[in-house]
């Protein structure tokens, strides 16, 4: 018996100042699923695979005003939205500052994983060290990686081994700070950007925490973390 997926759209944003500057880390939530993300050095951020209908973003950062917001998303689409924060003027006691936890803790597991000796990682000083200019960069020299030709003149990350058998073209599960996406490319985060990324060429390889059954991952997985600061 075949399942029907409920369709699910995307939201592509962009966070601005008053003065039209994009603002970065601010905290988008997801109030219907209560998860989260944080747009990037240029305000911008991406929100995937979201349930058809009119959703709620809560949107915050320190010295901004929070906002609400409604975006309504179409089946299969991507809606863009800009959204501006207002600053407002704050007297702040001396406080000590954390690592987020969340992150602290997503970032542990990343190292487990990378201990374990499956897959391909890419680190935060690995980036640092070698100043790329889009993030595919790092990937060259991952063995089983190809870098194809796309329209607009961009390139696509694929796995060669995704590829043996067959002439169609296989694109690889992206999950960005902890959510699926779709219709993603590597070059869509700037390098500065990441903290770290793990590449899986195939299903066996692939940890069971992204082993999705609506993804993709006979064609590979590619999970992107972006930097808290």
């Amino acid at each position: 018996m075949v399942v029907a997926q409920t369709p699910t759209g995307s939201v592509a944003g962009t966070v601005i100042d008053g003065d039209g500057r994009g603002i970065p880390d601010v905290e988008i939530i997801i109030v219907e699923t209560k998860t989260s993300i944080r747009s990037d050095s240029v305000g911008k951020f991406l929100l995937a695979s979201l349930n058809v209908g009119d959703r709620e973003l809560r949107v915050r950062r320190l010295a901004y005003a929070p906002a609400e917001v409604i975006v309504h998303v179409e089946p299969k689409d991507t809606i863009d939205v800009t959204i501006t924060l207002t600053v407002v003027a704050q007297t702040l006691s001396a406080v000590l500052v954390h690592e987020d936890v969340a992150h602290v803790r997503l970032m542990r597991q990343f190292e487990e994983r990378r201990k374990r000796g499956f897959g391909h990682f890419i680190t935060r000083r690995e980036i640092e060290d070698r100043h790329p200019l889009l993030l595919s960069d790092m990937t060259r020299r991952v063995p089983g990686t190809l870098l194809t030709p796309a329209a607009g003149g961009r390139s696509v990350l694929r796995f060669s081994r995704a590829l043996i058998g067959g002439s169609r073209d296989c694109p690889p599960q992206y999950w960005v700070d902890g959510i699926m996406v779709y219709g993603f490319n590597i070059d869509d985060i700037m390098p500065s950007d990441i903290e770290g990324v793990e590449l899986y060429s195939g299903a066996s390889v692939i940890p069971p925490e992204f082993n999705n059954p609506r993804s993709t991952v006979a064609c590979g997985l590619v999970v992107i973390w972006t930097r808290v600061p």
